[in-house]
């Protein structure tokens, strides 16, 4: 049996280095607002202009008003989708994969969690770990991903998990992760972040600086949780 591999539209249209990117003769998996369900065309094509797609056709044939710099990039055999958005990743814990599979979620906490992983991961690892599992994502299909960033150990780390994912060219929510860690206290994360965000290495890039916390109902947190409100605010 045939197995079609997916297409990623936002790394192939990137690559191809055109205004406008004619993918024929590809399995596509639309939208149809009439029934409101899929609609899966075989043998169709699609054009994207820009960032935007803006025609999908029942056949692979090419329309005859395609724009003149059109580049017509093969899909047979492949399918085309919509990117895939990943809601809560851990991008850092890359590294750990494949070594926790009979793990835990109480192990999980205490072999890998973001409370040990501090003191012996180092800006490098997480660096390459962010990087790789984005990677990964984008190969998968995943052209958005919100990455719970709690890999906040240090500026070093913070700043790292936040440069491989500018460098990785995905669409990235970096949600900077406040929490009580040992060594590095939230009004120090605070400061950090403000750092980044005036830093801006993020502008002009599909990543994005946001704020994950997780602390809203513990009362030992209290002041730490509104300094957080304060820093959203």
């Amino acid at each position: 049996m045939h197995l079609a591999t997916p297409v990623l539209l936002a790394c192939v249209a990137s690559a191809a280095h055109a205004a406008s990117v004619f993918f024929s003769g590809g399995t596509i998996v639309a939208f149809d607002r009439e029934t409101e369900s899929l609609k899966v065309i075989r043998e169709g094509s699609l054009l994207v202009e820009d960032d935007l797609v803006t025609g999908v056709f029942e056949t692979a044939s090419a329309p005859a008003d395609l724009p003149a710099d059109t580049e017509t990039v093969n899909a047979t055999g492949k399918i085309i989708t919509p990117g895939f958005i990943d809601t809560h990743r851990h991008g850092w814990q890359t590294a750990f994969k494949t070594i926790g599979s009979n793990t835990s979620l109480a192990e999980y906490f205490l072999k890998y969690g973001e409370f040990v992983s501090g003191s012996v991961l180092t800006a490098e690892d997480v660096y390459i770990g962010q990087l790789a599992g984005l990677y990964e994502a984008l190969n998968a299909g995943v052209t958005t991903t919100l990455d719970h960033a709690h890999s906040t150990w240090s500026d070093e780390t913070a700043a790292a998990g936040l440069s491989a994912s500018v460098d990785s060219g995905a669409r990235v929510f970096y949600a900077y992760a406040f929490h009580t860690v040992e060594g590095y206290t939230v009004p120090q994360q605070l400061e950090n972040f403000e750092a980044l965000a005036q830093n801006a290495s993020f502008e002009g890039t599909p990543t994005t600086l946001c704020v994950a916390y997780d602390s809203f109902s513990t009362p030992s947190t209290a002041s730490d949780t509104q300094a957080v409100i304060e820093l959203i605010r």
